[in-house]
């Protein structure tokens, strides 16, 4: 086993080269499904990079956020619009946990819920939940709608950026809430599914790039 001095490196991506040799056959499957998630569709390598961006941070992988910083400023991009991405993933990963608090409000009631993600969510939970403590759910509330506002970025576009980053937050509330905002919005559902298939190609690319980390110590 190689010693190494760092657990996060760049030069790890170098290093996921070595997968060419220890398994080609899913190496080249990995390289077809991001080709195909980031060719042009419904929306634009721009859009797919943005997008792309957003869901780097929910995923909290540095190599991501590095990559994919670089491509989508080679596409166009501007610092503006990355920064705006970033926060729609911020406010995502934020509205996870508040979702799922209806599941403890229930609990701490004493109830035995006989299923965790009821559609529409519960809006006397939530209730309780901003009676409770009122100046966070205010807190939260104004981040959501700073955060989706119109800017560098339409607060059209914001939407399909949430919809990807909720699938890679694996948050049923959340998919539910801005899927079914992408579609109030008369979004195609070619763009929305596209914008999912970034999502899915994320999480595998978060792997891979971690994935370098194993590759330096298996080399």
């Amino acid at each position: 086993m190689s010693k190494i001095e760092s657990l996060s490196s760049a030069s790890h991506l170098a290093k996921t080269a070595l997968f060419a040799q220890w398994a080609p056959q899913a190496l080249q499957g990995f390289q077809a499904l991001a080709a195909s998630a980031f060719a042009p569709g419904a929306l634009s390598v721009k859009e797919k990079e943005l997008i792309a961006f957003g869901c780097a941070h929910v995923l909290r992988c540095p190599y991501c956020i590095d990559y994919h910083h670089g491509l989508a400023t080679r596409a166009g991009a501007t610092r503006t619009e990355l920064v705006e991405a970033l926060w729609v993933g911020v406010s995502v990963a934020a509205n996870g946990p508040l979702a799922h608090a209806a599941i403890a409000m229930r609990l701490l009631n004493g109830e035995t819920p006989d299923t965790y993600y009821e559609a529409g969510g519960n809006p006397v939970e939530r209730a309780a939940l901003a009676s409770a403590l009122p100046a966070p759910m205010q807190a939260f509330d104004a981040l959501q709608n700073t955060t989706f506002a119109a800017g560098a970025l339409s607060a059209h576009f914001k939407t399909l950026i949430a919809v990807a980053c909720a699938h890679n937050l694996r948050c049923a509330f959340s998919i539910e809430r801005y899927v079914t905002q992408a579609l109030a919005q008369d979004h195609a559902r070619a763009a929305i599914a596209e914008a999912i298939f970034i999502a899915v190609e994320m999480a595998a690319g978060a792997c891979f790039g971690h994935a370098g980390l194993a590759a330096a110590l298996m080399e």
